[in-house]
């Protein structure tokens, strides 16, 4: 049998054992000569399902095939092929014989070096007969396929009644899902790549992303990460910056403080974090290229100690944790290769969180160098709280109309049956200011899409009635209107009953997760009262957590509820049918009661609301515990659909003492509230530009046309936090209209935007001369420039085509463009016609550069993804004194930039072939600036010979000998934080070194 037959015949034993696993019937997985594809056949009907079951697994076979034939390919060359072909078919001859008895091999988290240990201890003996050099190969080849079949199960949907239907009729998106996942794995560069296998595990684990209510039986569905996530925008706390993309903010500081409300997707950021710096897709973003991820979930140690960084591999590799180099991680750690990614302060009971913070202090004290990302609610710490530890404090904000658009799109893509409802449901969402201000929140958004599909177009206009007919829907619905047979007979007034009291317990206790047993007998012990239920409560809880929806088990051993939201809106509804009022009103000063205690008063019936916020107002507290138990008063005016004119007189008499809002956290806090407000709003006179932000934001928050007017007395602002916040504020308005009217007066002359809808009005921006435009989708259309003629700077990034004609006459003096390298490549010849032209940077194919020659003040160029024979092709741009090529392929030496004449300034970027940089010395003169980024292989020994340089990148390069420059006077040298220097005391006076990235 030939090699490739062998590879193709491995392919179907690797998809077949998957199947076994997948269909997790532990008989047959321990059968090795049952065929797993005779049981599926059974749970179809109909020759054409059957024909679709087979095609189904001949394309899976396939796409293995795709990522397993390369790798044979390149593996062990010079091996003769004979021994290749037997080295594959000892695989093959390993999944056919193995026994999948081992219980953890049907966890979820499965790992694929636990597979592949337990397949070499349990089917000994299949390379007795193969060479030195082809034992290798098969334990390669091995731990490749059994990397793949852990993809391949983790991919295809949870295994359950009814669901090989839906998946034959997905057949296309899951196998376009398997190849995507498949292509993101990680190489590994040797046997004994650990970092590799760990990163493979953090995709495998983490790169999957529940849409909710787009789902099968169980109400989600999972896609990649990778592919289905939308970017968020964050600001700094308060001031700073308006709102950008967290991958911008990304290179500004080590460390991060990131506070976003419930469901405002924290916790699917860091995710989405760990998955990017896993699969090496951040190497674009300073400082963050190679990095390890360590995710920490702090929900995980309720009831442990926090972790040391040995055991930051518990959340994805527990599997390969005992495979760990001995100080592996501490390693990372210390040489800054790593970011630890911190879920949920507020997951915490309140007397812990100072011990998280101490926890924090010896983590970066012990390593400096690493990268930290921590999140948590906006009230569960005080402002500050990691200042003294260098954090940077950003907010998420809220999703922008063209935010929710994508969101409601992708969302309706992953059901293609039901894509038309999108548009429908995009457009009901801006007819309702109600609904509007909802859909701002991912969660939300996602309660909505759903709901939207189960009932009709119906939406509700509030986040009660969402909540509940929600959880409806999950526990109830879809199995009905599905026809799935329950095991368990439980009605829906049951199950709530169950959830409610495992909510509430959970709540009085602390928790947001606990383990199995300990849920289990929270469950047993209400079953006790409910004598009407006859099966055993281990089934009860099992049914509740494998068809509930509701709650899931995130790890091995433990269980929470599928968000933390349902959990507290359960846990209201039972404080108010035990009639806990006292318990509300006690706690209701704490953060982690904060939400229970507003959506309690919105389940409880008048007189218990009555008692509720009375309680409340009239709680004897101090100064700081009084602000904030006033607070949770008015927040629960959104949620309380009676009140007592009395007592909502005496609330919102309470809420004119907090108005203007100090900080944003309050300003949201006045927005929940509701349109009555803006009356107070209107009347309060802000003191500080920070408390006259504050104020913009709660204006904004509450929107419609009233908050419009109101916001137009703001518009001769000067203050830079005022102007930034009503920057801001533009999102949640028509953006020609609040342009002309808002802003036209401001000294607005930095702009960003990120939406092309956000393009009308910009003409009424009389001070705007640096323009920011990152377009996710194609946009392509440059002619607005035309009509911004104060414009000097203009930075585009758009996956679209670019026509420059329309800039021809404009008066610009910087451009830069970035694109797509798969698009067509780009004119620049049309640039020749802004004579003020003196700055252009693309990164984006291109060509016509003969003519920038023409344009009398060029003085710098960056041009990207050239080819050699396309250098020659510059030769008219000799004169320009600064030059950066990036990404030119292929390119080993610099011959070919020889006519270039007398550069002062050069910059290489992401050229890993580049050695041979002798012919600097003949621009020695007037060379004063070399910076190379990510080009390793690069060859210093000219340096000595370049005695006009004042500056020295030296990026991703490596390690760094500076012995060359011994006794080199007035220098600049920029290295990465990380860098590893030699020779750096041998530089000679007036020289500095400088490291990027450092946090503050």
């Amino acid at each position: 049998m030939s090699l490739e037959a062998s590879a193709i015949a491995l392919t179907t034993a690797v998809v077949k054992a998957a199947a076994k696993l997948w269909l997790g019937d532990r008989p047959i997985a321990a059968d090795a000569t049952a065929k797993a594809f005779d049981l599926l056949e059974k749970q179809v009907t109909g020759l054409n399902d059957r024909r679709k079951l087979h095609l189904l697994f001949t394309n899976l076979e396939s796409r293995v095939a795709d990522r397993l034939l390369p790798f044979i390919d390149v593996e062990f060359r010079a091996l003769p092929e004979n021994e290749r072909a037997a080295a594959v078919d000892a695989v093959h001859d390993t999944f056919d014989r193995a026994a999948l008895t081992d219980e953890d091999l049907f966890d979820a988290d499965l790992d694929a070096g636990y597979l592949y240990r337990y397949l070499l201890r349990t089917v000994p003996g299949a390379a007795t007969l193969l060479s030195a050099d082809a034992t290798e190969l098969y334990q390669r080849v091995l731990r490749e396929c059994c990397a793949y079949l852990v993809q391949v199960t983790s991919t295809l949907p949870r295994f359950q009644p009814g669901a090989l239907v839906e998946v034959l009729r997905r057949e296309t998106e899951i196998l376009e899902t398997v190849r995507n996942v498949l292509t993101a794995l990680p190489e590994r560069r040797h046997p004994d790549d650990f970092a590799a296998d760990f990163r493979r595990q953090v995709v495998t684990a983490l790169d999957r992303m529940a849409l909710f209510g787009a789902g099968l039986t169980d109400a989600t569905r999972l896609y990649p990460l990778s592919v289905a996530y939308l970017s968020l925008s964050v600001s700094a706390e308060d001031d700073g910056p308006p709102a950008d993309r967290i991958e911008h903010v990304l290179p500004r500081t080590r460390r991060i403080l990131l506070r976003g409300e419930a469901g405002s997707g924290k916790t699917t950021m860091l995710q989405w974090l760990a998955v990017q710096c896993a699969s090496r897709q951040l190497q674009g973003v300073d400082g963050w290229a190679g990095l390890e991820p360590f995710l920490v979930r702090l929900r995980r140690f309720s009831q442990s100690p926090l972790p040391t960084p040995e055991r930051f591999l518990d959340e994805v590799g527990r599997h390969i944790a005992d495979e760990m180099p001995p100080g592996w991680v501490h390693k990372r750690l210390r040489k800054g290769w790593a970011v630890v990614l911190v879920d949920g302060i507020d997951e915490l009971p309140d007397e812990r969180r100072r011990e998280v913070r101490g926890w924090l202090r010896e983590l970066v004290g012990a390593f400096p160098r690493a990268r930290f990302v921590v999140t948590t609610r906006p009230a569960a710490v005080a402002p500050d709280w990691l200042r003294g530890e260098g954090f940077t404090e950003v907010r998420l904000q809220p999703m922008t109309p063209r935010d929710v658009r994508t969101f409601v799109k992708r969302w309706h893509a992953a059901m293609p049956a039901l894509t038309d409802r999108g548009d429908a449901l995009i457009a009901a969402i801006g007819a309702r200011s109600a609904v509007r201000r909802l859909a701002e929140n991912p969660l939300m958004c996602a309660l909505l899409c759903a709901l939207h599909q189960e009932g009709n177009g119906r939406l509700p206009d509030n986040r009660m009635e969402l909540y509940d007919v929600a959880l409806r829907m999950l526990l109830d619905s879809r199995d009905i209107e599905r026809r799935i047979e329950a095991t368990v007979r439980l009605s829906l007034t049951e199950k709530l009953v169950l959830l409610r009291s495992l909510a509430y317990w959970l709540v009085r206790n602390g928790h947001t997760d606990v383990p199995i047993p300990d849920a289990e007998a929270r469950v047993a012990a209400k079953l006790r009262s409910m004598g009407q239920i006859d099966v055993t409560p281990h089934t009860v809880f099992r049914h509740l957590v494998d068809r509930g929806g509701v709650l899931r088990e995130p790890v091995p051993g433990r269980i929470d509820f599928v968000h933390r939201t349902f959990q507290e809106y359960l846990a209201a509804q039972a404080a108010v049918e035990e009639d806990d009022i006292g318990v509300l009103t006690a706690n209701a000063h704490l953060d982690e009661w904060r939400e229970v205690v507003v959506l309690a008063a919105g389940h409880a019936h008048p007189a218990q609301r009555e008692r509720l916020l009375d309680g409340i107002l009239q709680w004897d507290a101090d100064e700081q515990e009084r602000l904030r138990l006033d607070l949770v008063a008015l927040a629960c005016l959104e949620t309380s659909p009676v009140l007592s004119e009395r007592l909502r007189n005496e609330i919102e008499d309470r809420a004119s003492t907090l108005i203007p809002p100090t900080t944003f956290a309050e300003a949201d806090t006045l927005a929940a509230v509701g349109e009555f407000v803006l009356d107070l709003l209107a009347d309060c006179e802000p003191e500080t530009p920070t408390s006259t932000a504050a104020t913009v934001h709660a204006i904004a928050s509450i929107g419609g046309p009233g908050a419009l007017e109101l916001l137009t007395r703001y518009r001769r602002a000067e203050e830079k936090v005022v102007v930034d916040a009503l920057v801001k504020a533009r999102k949640r308005f028509d953006p020609a209209e609040f342009a002309e009217r808002v802003l036209a007066g401001l000294p607005i002359q930095r702009l960003s935007i990120d939406d092309p809808a956000d393009l009308a009005g910009l003409e009424h921006l009389s001070h705007l001369e640096h323009l920011r435009c990152w377009f996710v989708e194609a946009h392509s259309d440059l002619g607005f420039v035309r009509d911004l003629p104060r414009l000097k700077s203009v930075d585009v990034t758009d996956p679209g085509e670019f026509d420059l004609r329309p800039l021809v006459g404009t008066s610009l003096e910087r451009l830069t463009l970035t694109g797509s390298m798969s698009t067509a490549s780009t004119d620049l010849g049309p640039l020749a016609g802004i004579p003020a032209l003196r700055t252009i940077e693309v990164v984006l194919k291109t060509h016509g550069w003969s003519r920038l020659a023409e344009l009398p003040n060029l003085k710098r160029l960056k041009l990207s993804y050239l080819d050699l024979d396309q250098l020659a092709e510059l030769a008219p741009l000799r004169l320009v004194p600064e030059l950066t090529l990036n990404q030119v392929f292929g390119i080993e030496d610099l011959s070919r930039l020889s006519f270039l004449n007398n550069p002062r300034r050069l910059r290489f970027e992401n050229c890993p072939r580049l050695r041979d940089v002798h012919v600097l010395a003949d621009w020695s003169r007037g060379l004063t600036e070399l910076t190379f980024v990510n080009c390793p292989e690069v060859d210093l020994t000219v340096l000595p010979s370049l005695t006009s340089l004042r500056l020295l990148g030296l990026l991703g390069v490596g390690e760094i000998d500076l012995t060359p420059l011994a006794g080199r006077t007035d220098l600049i040298v920029i290295v990465n934080f990380e860098a590893h220097l030699v020779g750096e005391e041998l530089l000679g006076p007036g020289c500095e070194v400088k490291r990027l990235g450092r946090g503050k």
